[in-house]
């Protein structure tokens, strides 16, 4: 039996779209311009760089500037990058180095009305994406106490405190203490209740709110 058609529209420039026209091809996918040409595509494969720090609300422009649903191509990911991804919309996530093995497989699966991930970042796409310790230094950091403060508070050296806030911010993507704040204060983000948990969260909440 004949596989039904599936249309996909490719938004990538130079040897990435080249390689991700040729993975499609390769398994009998046409490929459509986004405009279409009349045929709307099924799904987009669109190229976002997840190892960046990219605003939800940016990246979700992005995804939802078409029809069709959504597969992402990166470079490289973290948990919290694809956990981004998915809020912003992406149906599926492949990273570059997979893309011959992957692309295909992943649209016939979307196409299907399935999600696809990486199984590498699958496990740490929520609270195991933070150590125990990186949310308890996190979260002191963004509701205003110093390294000091919270080295005195959890028995830390102060330096132990930097290097646990220093690897919260580059998961999370942050420049430093106030990018991060906002960050996880922004609803559209989703993390609070990661950092914080429940109770810390909406103590937290009243505080930054006041």
């Amino acid at each position: 039996m004949d596989r039904p058609e599936t249309l996909v529209a490719v938004e990538a420039d130079g040897s990435l779209r080249q390689r991700i026209v040729a993975a499609l091809e390769a398994d009998g996918v046409s490929v459509v311009e986004p405009a279409g040409n009349g045929s709307a595509p099924e799904i987009r494969v669109v190229e976002v760089d997840l190892s960046q720090p990219v605003p939800l609300r940016q990246l979700r422009e992005v995804l939802e500037n078409g029809t069709g649903r959504i597969v992402v191509v990166s470079p490289r990911c973290r948990a919290l990058g694809l956990r981004r991804a998915v809020r912003a919309g992406a149906d599926a996530l492949i990273l570059e180095h997979e893309l011959e093995e992957a692309l295909a497989p992943a649209v016939r699966a979307v196409a299907a009305g399935l999600s696809v991930m990486p199984t590498v970042l699958r496990n740490g796409v929520e609270r195991r994406a933070f150590s125990h310790r990186e949310r308890e230094v996190l979260r002191l950091a963004v509701t205003g106490h110093t390294n000091g403060e919270i080295a005195s508070t959890l028995f830390l050296a102060e330096s132990t405190v930097k290097s646990h806030l220093s690897s919260a911010y580059r998961k999370l993507g942050a420049g430093g203490r106030n990018d991060a704040a906002s960050m996880i204060f922004d609803p559209d983000e989703g993390l609070a209740e990661i950092v914080l948990g429940n109770d810390a969260y909406r103590a937290a909440g009243e505080g930054h709110a006041a």
